[in-house]
C-alpha cells in the first residue's frame, strides 16, 4: 500500500523566506517526493503535528493564495490516489510506475508541460530545430497570458485572437506572427492527435489568426555575387601575413567558413546542421547518405570532386573523429551546445567573408540552400527536381502522384548546378 504524505520544507535563507511543499510518496520502503512549484509558504503557515496549512484570520489576500494552495495541494493527493488505486487492481506495482503515471499527466495537462514533453522527444530526434521553435513560441504564449499552468484545453480561439494582437502591437511582422501561430498550432494538433484535447472541426482555434507566408526578399546570392565569394583569395592573403600572427590565424578560419559554405552549397543545399552532425560513416561507395535533422528526411548525396576536395581538406583536423568535419571535437560536451557554437561562429566568419568579396546582402549558413535553389531554377530544374534534391518534405503530395525520382537524376541536377556555379564569369 502506498501513502502520500505533505512535507513542508523551511528556506534556508534567514529571515521570513518562504519554503516549499512537496509530496512524499512512500511503497515498499521506497521513498519519492514530487515538489509542488508554485505552492510556497512561510514557516508560520505550517502546522507540523497535523501536516497541514494554517490560514491567517487577519491577512485576507494571503489567506485566498493559501486556500488556492490547498485545493490544489487536495487536488493532486486525489489524483495520485486514483493511479494507486489504478495500480492496486492490477496487482504488484513499483514507485516509478505511480510516479510515471503522475508525471505524464501533470505534464500533459499543461501546455508548458506538454511542450516539454515534446521538446524532449525532438531532441532526442535530433530535430533541435523544431524543438527549440515549440519552446519559443510556448514561452511568448506564457508571458501574455500570465499563466504558466495554462492547460492544453485553455487553447481557444478568443486566446488565440488576444494574442495575435498583442504581437502585432509589439511591432512583430507578419511572417514572426505567423511562425509564433504555426508553430503554437502544430503543438496543439499534436495534443489532439494523442486525445488530451477532446475538440471539434468547428472549434479550430486557429481558424482567424494569420499563419500564412509574406512574400519578402530571397536570401539567394546572385550567380554574379556567389563567384565573388567563392574566389575570394585567402591564400593570397595568408601569404601577406605573418604565421602566427592574429590576423592570419583569422584568416585560416575564414578559410574554414569559405569551405564550409562551399560544401553547403554543392552538396544539394546542406542544412549548416547536417554539415556538423555528419559523421564519417554516413559517407560509402561515393555517396553521402544521412538523415536531414528539420524533417528526419534520408537524402543521398553523390561525392562530386568538389565535395571530396573539401572532405580531404578537413581530413588531419578530424584524425580520429568520428565526423566528418572539425566542429563538433569534444566527447564530454553536449553536441547540441558545440553546434550552436559553431553556428554562431560560422555566420560571423560569413559576414566578414561577404565584405571582403564585396557582397552588401546579409550572409549567412542558410544563404547556400537558397542559392543552390536559386542556381537550379536558372537552369530550368523542374521544381520536383528541386523538390527532391532539397528534401522538402512538404513535397510528399508530388511524390504519391509521381513518384520518387531516381538518384541518378539527382545526382546530375547537382552536377549541373556545380558546373553552373564554376563556369560563371562575374561580368565586369
Amino acid at each position: 500500500m502506498s501513502s502520500v504524505t505533505l512535507v513542508y520544507r523551511p528556506s534556508i535563507k534567514k529571515g521570513q523566506h518562504a519554503g516549499s511543499l512537496s509530496l512524499r510518496l512512500i511503497h515498499e520502503r521506497q521513498v519519492k517526493a514530487i515538489t509542488l512549484k508554485g505552492c510556497r509558504i512561510t514557516s508560520d503557515e505550517w502546522d507540523q503535528d497535523t501536516h497541514s496549512i494554517l490560514i491567517p484570520s487577519d491577512n485576507p489576500d494571503r489567506a485566498a493564495y493559501l486556500k488556492d494552495v490547498i485545493s490544489r495541494i487536495n487536488s493532486e493527493r486525489e489524483m495520485l490516489n486514483r493511479f494507486i488505486l489504478m495500480l492496486e487492481n492490477k496487482g504488484r506495482y513499483r514507485l516509478n510506475d505511480l510516479l510515471l503515471l503522475y508525471l505524464r499527466q501533470h505534464s500533459e495537462d499543461t501546455l508548458q508541460g506538454y511542450t516539454e514533453t515534446l521538446f524532449k522527444l525532438l531532441t532526442s530526434r535530433g530535430q533541435y530545430r523544431t524543438a527549440r521553435a515549440y519552446r519559443t513560441v510556448t514561452h511568448g504564449l506564457l508571458s501574455f497570458h500570465g499563466d504558466t499552468h495554462l492547460s492544453l484545453k485553455q487553447i481557444d480561439a478568443r486566446l488565440m485572437k488576444d494574442f495575435e494582437s498583442y504581437l502585432k502591437n509589439k511591432g512583430l511582422m507578419l511572417n514572426t506572427i505567423s511562425y509564433y501561430m504555426r508553430n503554437l498550432r502544430a503543438i496543439y494538433n499534436k495534443a489532439v492527435q494523442e486525445n488530451l484535447i477532446i475538440t471539434r472541426k468547428e472549434e479550430d482555434p486557429f481558424a482567424n489568426v494569420f499563419t500564412g507566408v509574406v512574400k519578402t526578399v530571397k536570401r539567394a546570392l546572385s550567380m554574379d555575387e556567389t563567384s565573388q565569394l567563392l574566389n575570394v583569395d585567402l591564400e593570397k592573403h595568408l601569404c601577406d601575413e605573418q604565421p602566427g600572427s592574429s590576423e592570419h590565424t583569422q584568416l585560416k578560419k575564414l578559410q574554414d567558413a569559405q569551405r564550409y559554405f562551399n560544401f553547403c552549397l554543392y552538396a544539394r543545399g546542406m542544412c549548416f546542421v547536417d554539415l556538423a552532425y555528419l559523421k564519417k560513416s554516413d559517407i560509402k561507395d561515393g555517396c553521402i547518405r544521412y538523415m536531414r535533422k528539420k524533417t528526419g528526411q534520408r537524402i543521398e548525396v553523390e561525392i562530386a570532386p568538389a565535395l571530396q576536395a573539401i572532405i580531404d581538406s578537413f581530413a588531419d583536423e578530424t584524425s580520429g573523429s568520428p565526423y566528418v568535419f572539425p566542429l563538433i571535437r569534444h566527447a564530454d560536451k553536449p553536441s547540441l551546445v558545440q553546434y550552436e557554437s559553431a553556428l554562431r561562429t560560422q555566420n560571423n566568419r560569413l559576414k566578414r567573408l561577404a565584405a571582403m568579396a564585396g557582397i552588401t546582402k546579409t550572409l549567412s549558413t542558410h544563404v547556400a540552400r537558397h542559392t543552390w535553389a536559386t542556381v537550379g531554377k536558372l537552369i530550368n530544374l523542374s521544381t520536383m527536381v528541386l523538390s527532391e534534391c532539397l528534401g522538402h518534405s512538404s513535397e510528399k503530395t508530388t511524390s504519391i502522384y509521381l513518384g520518387t525520382l531516381a538518384g541518378s537524376t539527382l545526382d546530375e541536377a547537382n552536377a549541373r548546378v556545380i558546373q553552373a556555379i564554376q563556369n560563371h564569369r562575374v561580368r565586369v
